[in-house]
């Protein structure tokens, strides 16, 4: 292994000083052992004795000339004081040793924590942020210009399906196939108002969608939307704005409409596929007041991720009907009414809340009961680890990543957007992250002997876990069925609950609510 070459450098200010030697002998002494216990070889010894207000000196021209030559790896001095005063100076020197491959280091601190070395890595970063808005700035002001001249703007998505894009001239040319199926879909949805229809029929069909794949409603949708088709590109209509999710500390981004004033028109860059008439008539029943009053509202499922058809073992998923003005919740298999699928299930309806009260009572009933805890413990230290029930989980764990892949394949290609795919990840989460506890346990899960349990201190425990369940909110609720590794298998009729009863301390109970669960007596 080639050692680092390291060229140390000592100063002071005065005659007296370097007459009198023990300030450079000091730091040239300190800077050689600093060298030699970072496995470093010394190759050049320089001393000044000059103002650090200033590059005019010797030792600093010999170590600028040995730099440019590529003869040193790292300058060590004692301090940062002792290269320069001076921030600027610092910095010159910094660039010089960079740009040679090299490093600057000190024996008595990091140059990133020294109050000028702080101020270069600032200075460097304001400088960088200053010049990447320049270079956005101008190309944004290019891409105007671009638009004002008619021609489209580089850079606005991987296309839209009934055109192709000419480079040479910068207009789109429509490929006259997939504008008949873009007809269609205008003349389809202006007939039947649904979108889910409209993606069923050209399924059915055997056309495919931009990407080869299938329609699915949302691409439906966002066909319709776009003014596009009859022949009108508006450039810097929108704009992405970052944001913050609730917790203020994840980074989003969302799309909003910018003022008209910053519209520019791209004239005569896109020809019509859809007439204007038939343009404006599909988006007056897009916009219809009561359509948009009937769209459903987030709902929100604490059972989702967490439940399986009792029919066809696929995930269930929440929905909510309105009765009447009267809303109501449900959870159903997800292959049920699926028209972008194949699949199909011929279960029924589960009554969410219903469901998800029976569900919290059998976990209170379970964990507030001492015989059922000693009875479960016993089994499985009989059962030792299901190598069956492993290899069926192992199995479930690859087929939602699998899906994961599929979302992530559909968004990147356009086909969903992005709420859909936020709702999905969430389920799949929830599914994930149930099945990765229970294999867990199942891997690791080292049982005590139910034998040595004092019976007393056990029933201390279930009951203030129970008073705890009692007084638990829907998040607290979420924390324990995540503890316990709840999963539901369900039909209409009957459910059966499964989960993993926590040997260790509950960690859903926080050491504050714990009081009444612990004892510190046997």
């Amino acid at each position: 292994m080639v050692p680092v070459r390291a060229l140390v450098y000592s100063r002071v200010s005065t005659d007296a000083q370097e007459r009198d030697g023990t300030s450079l002998d000091t730091q040239e002494r300190a800077c050689v052992e600093y060298a030699q216990s970072q496995g470093m070889m010394v190759v050049e010894r320089i001393r000044d004795t000059a103002s650090g207000f200033t590059l005019d000196r010797p030792g600093m021209e010999q170590i600028r000339q040995l730099l440019r030559q590529g003869a040193v790896d790292v300058v060590l001095s004692y301090a940062v004081d002792r290269l320069s005063r001076n921030q600027n100076h610092i910095g010159v020197l910094l660039d010089a040793a960079e740009q040679a491959g090299a490093r600057l280091e000190f024996v008595t601190e990091r140059f990133e924590d020294s109050p000028i070395g702080r101020f270069i890595v600032g200075a460097r970063a304001f400088i960088g942020e200053v010049e990447r808005e320049k270079i956005a700035e101008r190309t944004m002001r290019g891409k105007a210009e671009r638009a004002r001249s008619g021609r489209i703007p580089q850079g606005m998505g991987k296309g839209t399906y009934g055109y192709r894009y000419d480079r040479q001239s910068g207009l789109r040319v429509v490929d006259e196939l997939q504008a008949t199926v873009v007809r269609h879909i205008f003349q389809r949805y202006a007939a039947t108002q649904s979108f889910s229809k409209v993606s069923s029929e050209l399924n059915e069909e055997g056309t495919p969608a931009f990407s080869g794949g299938r329609w699915y409603p949302l691409t439906i949708r966002r066909i319709l939307g776009n003014e596009s088709y009859s022949g009108h590109l508006i450039y810097r209509r929108t704009k992405r704005i970052k944001t913050r999710n609730g917790n203020g500390r994840t980074p989003r981004t969302r799309v909003v409409v910018r003022p008209k004033e910053d519209w520019i028109p791209v004239d005569g860059s896109t020809p019509e596929i859809v007439d204007r008439a038939t343009w404006e008539r599909v988006q007056r029943i897009l916009q219809d007041p009561e359509r948009i009053r009937r769209q459903p509202t987030p709902r929100i499922y604490p059972l989702r991720g967490r439940m399986r058809c009792g029919i066809c073992a696929s995930a269930m998923v929440g929905q909510t009907l309105t009765v009447k003005g009267k809303p109501y919740r449900y959870y159903r298999c997800r292959h049920v009414y699926d028209k972008n699928t194949k699949k199909t299930c011929s279960a029924r309806y589960v009554q969410g809340e219903r469901l998800e009260e029976v569900v919290w009572q059998e976990v209170k009933r379970v964990l507030s009961d001492p015989g059922i805890v000693i009875h479960e413990l016993e089994r499985a230290a009989d059962q030792g680890i299901d190598e069956t029930e492993v290899s069926r989980l192992q199995a479930v764990l690859s087929e939602v990543a699998e899906r994961e892949k599929r979302l992530v394949h559909l968004f990147t290609l356009g086909d969903i957007n992005e709420e859909a795919v936020r709702n999905e990840s969430v389920n799949l989460a929830g599914e994930k992250r149930v099945i990765e506890e229970r294999l867990a346990s199942l891997n690791t899960a080292r049982t005590p002997n139910p034998g040595r349990l004092n019976q007393m201190r056990l029933e201390h425990i279930c009951q203030g876990i129970a008073d705890w369940l009692d007084r638990a909110g829907k998040s607290e609720r979420e924390l324990a069925l995540d503890a316990l590794q709840v999963t539901v298998e369900a039909t209409k009729d009957e459910a059966t609950v499964s989960g993993v009863l926590p040997v260790d301390h509950p960690k859903f109970i926080t050491n504050k609510q714990s009081c009444r669960c612990s004892s510190s007596g046997e």
